[in-house]
């Protein structure tokens, strides 16, 4: 199968998508909308840890969903969800960076292991700790289950190129809000150059 190929099947499937995204967090929309212009003017995405995530072992590592974009929406709509009824914190929130899945390999991005994490540990090597995310199925009153974000993750880092991404926004007031701080503060390039803009907003209705 060449690229063509691959690409074809993408068209025809819509429980696939040939992008994966990378969702910001914050302690709020704005503080996540400072997150992405962050990430945008650094053109690089640190590794969460450990102590500040959800990750097994000592290597850093970024995080993505292996999703369509309406698949996305529903994952955002959930997260909400959750934080609405069972207080959780906030995982992330509907700002983020897209980008082509075959990108993400040539970064050493793979998608995760989902299993109970002690198993996991005895068939992988400790410098691939960072693919494993806990599944736990075993206990009704105690599931362990983040199958639906499909995660892929690149170790340590991901560097990019405007022209190798996508950037959403949750809705049109901050498509506005992100346009206009490129305008203001010079960064025409960061419009010029991106992929392009999705509002997810759009996609809920």
């Amino acid at each position: 199968m060449n690229n063509k190929e691959w690409r074809k099947r993408f068209k025809y499937r819509m429980d696939l998508s040939s992008r994966l995204t990378h969702l910001t967090k914050g302690v709020n929309d704005n503080d996540a909308f400072n997150n992405l212009i962050n990430i945008l003017e650094e053109k690089r995405i640190k590794g969460s840890t450990k102590k500040k995530g959800f990750i097994c072992g000592e290597i850093p590592a970024v995080c993505l969903q292996d999703a369509p974009l309406f698949a996305i929406a529903e994952n955002l709509q959930y997260e909400e969800a959750l934080r609405k009824e069972e207080n959780q914190k906030i995982r992330y929130l509907g700002f983020g960076i897209r980008f082509q899945k075959d990108f993400i390999y040539r970064q050493g991005g793979r998608p995760v292991i989902y299993d109970d994490k002690d198993e996991a540990k005895k068939y992988l090597p400790t410098n691939e700790w960072w693919r494993i995310v806990k599944l736990d199925l075993s206990n009704s009153n105690s599931v362990v289950d983040w199958t639906h974000e499909r995660e892929w993750r690149v170790p340590k880092k991901i560097i990019f190129e405007y022209s190798q991404c996508e950037v959403i926004v949750p809705s049109s007031k901050y498509y506005k809000k992100f346009v206009d701080y490129c305008l203001k503060n010079g960064r025409e390039d960061i419009l010029t150059k991106i992929r392009g803009i999705v509002a997810v907003s759009s996609v809920y209705f």
